[in-house]
């Protein structure tokens, strides 16, 4: 009976230390346009068509939070040059980890629509604080995780492995863009899983 018990408590050990520990960020609270960049388009916008036009094209695009927790991005002008960011806090307690970005695409067509994932870290740097900006190597693109063939709403998922090596002070950034043709992305939700 004791051989039975160590061989039970040994199982339920294994299993509870198999458990990940999972974080989930919502698009609009974590998203958002670049705002210098949206700045300079909305700038050339007014000088190339006037006031009223540009005030009428910047009103109907689709372009920041959604009620039901999605960041959409679908500019009408400057597609090209404009891009949005999604940033999450990383801390100590984060080595290797999954990341998964949920979202939708509409109407993609064209190409460039991708993230690229970055860490941005603060470090001392000769007793100042500093923020600097790690690459990971990792990014994908929309389209290539998009059914083609479809043009109405499709939800799409991108999952990759990164490490945050326990460091404290660290922020998970997402930098992306949509196509220079036409189309929406919208983010959904950002999970953490470790």
């Amino acid at each position: 009976m004791l051989k039975m018990k160590k061989t039970t408590v040994a199982i339920v050990l294994a299993s509870v230390s198999s458990i990940t520990q999972a974080a989930v960020f919502d698009g609009s609270s974590h998203c958002s346009e670049d705002v210098a960049n949206k700045s300079q388009a909305v700038n050339n916008l007014i000088a190339s068509i006037g006031d009223l036009p540009a005030l009428k094209k910047i009103t109907l695009e689709k372009t920041g939070t959604t009620e039901n927790g999605y960041f959409i991005f679908d500019p009408q002008f400057s597609r090209s040059d404009r891009y949005f960011n999604c940033n999450v806090p990383l801390n100590d307690t984060i080595g290797q980890f999954d990341l998964t970005v949920h979202g939708i695409t509409e109407d993609l067509t064209g190409t460039n629509a991708g993230c690229s994932i970055s860490r941005v870290r603060k470090v001392s740097d000769g007793g100042k604080d500093k923020w600097f900006k790690y690459g990971t190597g990792k990014g994908f693109d929309w389209a290539n995780i998009s059914d083609s063939s479809i043009d109405s709403k499709q939800f799409v998922s991108y999952t990759t492995t990164l490490d945050n090596n326990f460091e404290s002070g660290a922020v998970l950034t997402l930098k992306c863009r949509t196509t220079w043709k036409s189309g929406s992305i919208a983010v959904g939700q950002i999970e953490i899983n470790n």
